[in-house]
């Protein structure tokens, strides 16, 4: 096994073999006229509807630390989950660990309704769907409810705009991650667990949900009703970063 310094771009000019499309239920991806459009919806609450790319799966985690930029906007606020940065593929408390950024809405009471940086179980708040005051109660309540960490009661950016067109990076070190929007930082996050990880870019019907007692030790997905199609459209995603070769 070595590694080496890699860098992938992708300007959505046509459909690149790169990366692993992958559509679940009711959910399409096009590309057209330099936009990657992943759609989902509408969908039925129980059931999972996903429209998702990576470039890697549980036999094949190519990178070790790396940076990833993507631009793109949401064509409205579905509920659900969408994200975007690097990820190990495990939805185990123990070993799951997603550097990026996550959106994550429900319908239902659910404590993290909002947009936010995410570092294994650490959590940065960007912008709050909820009033602070609702957020204050939940964040509260979290650490008796689900085994992940809240860094902040304060939003870093709350007037963000979704729906425009926005540049995210995601600098993840050994050690801790930077993320950015719009060259501004936002969050730095910090996690002693180690992983290789595939670069992901997902919309979906479903939010997590993070018991303290599971028979799996996993996050649960709890699936959301949208009764209207929504979108994210990436101009571009580019990663530099190290890879890992068997």
């Amino acid at each position: 096994m070595y590694s080496e310094e890699h860098v992938v771009r992708d300007d959505f000019t046509e459909r690149s073999p790169y990366w692993r499309w992958r559509i679940d239920n009711h959910a399409s991806l096009h590309v057209r006229d330099g936009v990657l459009e992943m759609c989902m919806g509408p969908t039925e609450a129980l059931y999972y509807s996903n429209a998702e790319i990576s470039d890697g799966d549980f036999e094949e985690l190519p990178w070790s630390r790396g940076v990833i930029e993507v631009r793109l906007r949401f064509t409205g606020l579905h509920y659900g989950s969408a994200g975007f940065g690097f990820w190990n593929h495990s939805m185990r408390v123990d070993l799951s660990n997603p550097v990026w950024f996550i959106y994550l809405r429900a319908a239902g009471s659910y404590p993290l309704q909002g947009f936010f940086a995410q570092m294994a179980n650490r959590f940065q708040p960007i912008m709050l769907f909820k009033s602070v005051d609702f957020y204050k109660v939940a964040l509260d309540l979290l650490p008796f409810l689900a085994p992940i960490k809240l860094e902040s009661r304060k939003p870093a950016m709350q007037d963000i705009d979704l729906t425009r067109w926005n540049v995210f990076r995601v600098e993840w070190a050994d050690g801790s991650s930077t993320f950015y929007i719009n060259g501004v930082e936002v969050a730095k996050l910090r996690s002693d667990r180690r992983s290789r990880a595939r670069a992901d870019i997902w919309i979906d019907n479903a939010v997590f949900h993070p018991p303290r007692w599971d028979a799996g030790n996993v996050f649960r997905h709890v699936t959301q009703e949208n009764r209207v199609k929504t979108c994210l459209e990436v101009d571009f995603v580019e990663i530099k970063g190290v890879k890992v070769k068997l």
